[in-house]
């Protein structure tokens, strides 16, 4: 598996998705990688067992629950990969092995009883009980059952039945067609003996499991002689675990701990007669050990419990129980660093488990001082598991213990559960909303809302006829915006290229009057379609603005209105190409030129150019013209007895905010702090009225705050610029750009365990710049020697950009600090490999 290819466009909710599928890969698609974990090659033995059928032959003792294969999807977000039955999974998706699954279930009601037999566990093993229920869908004859092939085809519709309903009445009847009566058979011993633990484990009344455990023994020993010494031994451990844990739920860890110490020494000197019983062999060894564990833990033996710790972790690294256990011998050694670590590890490995592992970290890093670093734990363990009381709790505890009311609330909302909109539950949902299907929005941030305020004034415009205030909103959305967002939220559902191609379950009142406009947009005028053009744009559906809006030449454009669509138009394409060839606005240039263009349009291009110039094309005599075009219009604006002295002042502010441009490229140091100077005041002295106009005004106090920081830094005046950055994060605490600017300032000051916190604030506000928040946030915490820290926030990093080069070879340098390290190191040679071969590609074309 080609691993950056495999995740591009999928982000996995803790860890990288093709992590999630390597370790448990056969649960995926039939097949399996080198780091599996023990447990998921039940069906890889299964697969075997099918393609060489034998009564009798042993397979994995323990099973998965249905649950565990939907949490895998939805932690990797691998969604091709849902499936109830093998028919499901997409065939180019599929193993060789899956596929022969999919073929023997296709002609299920034509196999013999043995192959119908090694199909049903089959399933069983790969975590789809109703494929198992359309295989066997009833329970069988109990006379048939008393052949050993019949008994273990029943037994696989019981242990489906488990997985899927619990210990359910249809569950307990399946069990007792074979635990009432049963024959001496390998297939009976194993019923009678889960049935017992079962009732030992589940059952609210359990005196009946030392019966059926005592049947099982006895069931054993009267087929001992037809046995192998291995299928023996094995047996016997099997049985010997179920009456351990029986001992465990009376308290009698005396018993417990003799019993299994005898079963441990014998398989410690089995050897297993072939590869297929070596699966066999390493998943009871892994069993016992696991027991000898947690009997250690409980009777408080701490130097059992950590040579235990250390034999699992060598025998199963991938594991995530092992690695659960081992972070919590740390933390009652009081070894805080080290179960830091050792948490952050086990959350990679899940599914189950994760939103524990990651409290339990959170619960570290604030014990270790880390206090951003614990609120971003508790942010990923809610996003992981929204439901759960307990990550709920943590997280809203962070958020008052910070003071963040409007996120405290937020989690409470995301917390209940929306049947009718399951995606109200998703955290980025919430936040941005307005992005996903113009709902509502709850970040207080400025730019969360920007969709639905175009669509207002869409609607506004549609219903009262053409307003002449212009929209005017400062904050255009990087073109990734809304396809990060969606990524890192896992609502792929929304990831559309025209808003008619949205599922209808997920759209809302407001999106299907879109539609509406849409479905007429060509018999619209051009007033009307630069007002729904705006919603389209600031939905992040650039492509199809340039689409339904087709270029015509400016000389053939005739009126204001289509001057000012053809404007937009041309707007669009430069902020979409940035970060690429950049397309200069050409055609608003030549627009600005013509005869009819009004003063207001002309005065915007002015500004646009000013700073187009000033970024792309570093013309000082280009930026002057524009400005001098700008300032003329700017005079005849400010004239305008109808307009407003908030337009007025606004205006006027942005401009000088805009045009300081040209000083800063002159290096005039005078004349750029008199632009600034101006721009400053006005920002803050516009005569605001009502909440909308307030909004405006923020917005553009926050801008000039943030440019003239910029403006400070560039001269040396870094104290200055750090009191405008603060006060720019004051102005609105939730904009992801603004905490870049804060760590930029404390690296300058040689502060990087600072500037790590601020970083961090970057990536948990995110999408805009999630990715480069997290690697910022690893590469600070290595300066700072956290080596821990930083290579959680590399690895974050690579989940949501697994190309990320700076972050993987960051991690290639902390990887071993939680235990990853040659993972880590592998990941960044063939990341490199890669790169290297596309490069020689590229200038091997013509």
């Amino acid at each position: 598996m080609n691993r950056w290819e495999f995740s591009h466009g999928i982000v996995g909710v803790n860890a990288p998705s093709w992590l999630t599928y390597e370790v448990h890969r056969p649960y995926f698609d039939g097949a399996e990688s080198p780091a599996t974990v023990i447990q998921a090659r039940s069906a890889v033995l299964a697969a075997r067992r099918f393609e060489n059928p034998s009564p009798g032959a042993l397979r994995f003792g323990m099973t998965m629950p249905a649950s565990y294969r939907r949490l895998l999807v939805q932690e990797s977000r691998l969604t091709a990969y849902r499936a109830t039955v093998p028919t499901d999974l997409p065939d180019e998706l599929a193993s060789p092995a899956w596929r022969r699954m999919t073929g023997a279930y296709r002609r299920h009601a034509e196999l013999d009883q043995l192959d119908r037999s090694g199909l049903a566990h089959w399933l069983v093993a790969v975590c789809l009980p109703a494929a198992v229920l359309e295989v066997v869908p009833e329970d069988l004859d109990p006379a048939a059952c008393q052949d050993q092939v019949t008994a273990a085809v029943q037994a696989a519709r019981a242990a489906a039945l488990f997985g899927s309903e619990g210990l359910s009445e249809r569950t307990t009847a399946a069990y007792r067609v074979l635990a009432d009566h049963p024959a001496p058979t390998v297939a009976h011993v194993q019923a009678v003996a889960g049935w017992g633990y079962l009732l030992a484990r589940h059952a609210g009344d359990d005196s009946a499991a030392p019966l059926f455990l005592g049947r099982a023994r006895e069931l054993l020993k009267d087929i001992a002689g037809e046995l192998t010494r291995f299928t023996h031994t094995v047996l016997t451990a099997r049985l010997a675990l179920r009456e351990v844990m029986y001992a465990e739920r009376q308290r009698d860890f005396g018993s417990a701990r003799a019993l299994l110490a005898d079963v441990r020494a014998s398989v410690a000197e089995l050897t297993a007669p072939d590869g297929d019983d070596e699966l066999v062999l390493l998943e009871t060894r892994r069993r016992l050990l696991d027991r000898h564990l947690e009997i250690a833990v409980r009777t408080g033996d701490t130097e059992a419990e950590r040579a235990a710790v250390e034999e699992g972790v060598a025998l199963d690294p991938w594991d995530v129980k092992i690695r659960m256990q081992a972070a919590q011998a740390h933390e009652r050694a009081g070894e805080h660093e080290q179960a830091l670590a050792g948490y952050l590890h086990a959350a990679r490995l899940g599914p189950f488990g994760t939103g524990f592992a990651l409290l339990r970290a959170a619960d570290r890093a604030r014990e270790l001082g880390h206090t951003e670093f614990a609120r971003v734990l508790n942010e990923r363990a809610f996003r992981a598991a929204p439901r759960a009381g307990a990550t709920r709790d943590a997280l809203l505890d962070a958020c008052r213990r910070d003071g963040d009311r409007p996120l405290a609330e937020l989690t409470e909302r995301a917390a209940n559960r929306d049947r009718e909109r399951p995606y109200a539950n998703n955290w980025h949902y919430r936040m941005y909303a307005s992005y996903f299907n113009l709902g509502e929005s709850e970040s207080p941030g400025l730019y969360a809302r920007l969709p639905s305020l175009a669509y207002e004034f869409a609607e506004r415009g549609g219903e009262r006829g053409a307003e002449r205030a212009e929209v005017n909103w400062q904050r255009l959305m990087p073109p990734a915006f809304r396809g990060n967002l969606i990524r890192e939220s896992g609502l792929t559902e929304f990831a559309v290229d025209h808003p008619a191609d949205l599922p209808e379950h997920l759209r809302t009142p407001r999106w299907n009057r879109l539609c509406e406009w849409l479905d007429d947009f060509d018999g619209q005028g051009p007033e009307r379609q630069q007002q729904v053009a705006m919603v389209l744009y600031r939905l992040g559906f650039a492509k199809l603005v340039l689409e339904l809006i087709p270029a015509v030449p400016v000389d053939r454009l005739r009126t204001p209105a289509e001057l000012r669509l053809h404007h937009w138009r041309d707007l669009v394409r430069y902020v979409a190409s940035v970060g690429t060839r950049v397309a200069a606005p050409e055609t608003s240039f030549a627009i600005a030129e013509h005869p009819a263009c009004p003063t207001n349009l002309r005065f915007v291009i002015a500004v646009v150019a000013v700073v187009f110039h000033a970024r792309e094309t570093r013309s000082l005599e280009e930026a002057t013209r524009w400005r001098e075009i700008g300032a003329r219009a700017l005079e005849e604006l400010l004239a305008e007895p109808d307009r407003s002295p908030f337009e007025k002042m606004m205006a006027e502010s942005r401009f000088y905010r805009s045009v300081s441009f040209v000083p800063f490229l002159a290096g005039d140091r005078g004349w750029l702090a008199r632009d600034m100077d101006r721009a400053e005041e006005l920002a803050r002295a516009v005569p605001a009225e009502g909440p909308y106009q307030e909004f405006l005004k923020r917005e553009n106090l926050r801008a000039c705050v943030e440019s003239r920081s910029k403006e400070c830094y560039a001269f040396g005046e870094d104290e200055r610029g750090d009191r405008l950055v603060a006060e720019a994060l004051a102005l609105d605490p939730y904009e992801p750009k603004t905490h870049i600017e804060v760590a930029e300032g404390l690296l300058r000051r040689a502060l990087p365990r600072e500037a790590a916190d601020s970083y961090l604030r970057t990536a948990r506000l995110g999408p805009v710049s999630t990715a480069f928040g997290y690697a910022s946030a690893g590469e600070c915490f290595r300066r700072a020697g956290r080596p821990v820290l930083a290579e959680d926030c590399y690895l974050q990093a690579l989940r949501l950009d697994p190309y990320a080069i700076s972050a993987a070879r960051g991690w290639a340098a902390v990887g071993a600090a939680n235990g990853m390290g040659e993972l880590a190191r592998t990941y960044l040679a063939d990341l490199e490999a890669w790169g290297a071969a596309r490069l020689a590609a590229r200038r091997e074309r013509p």
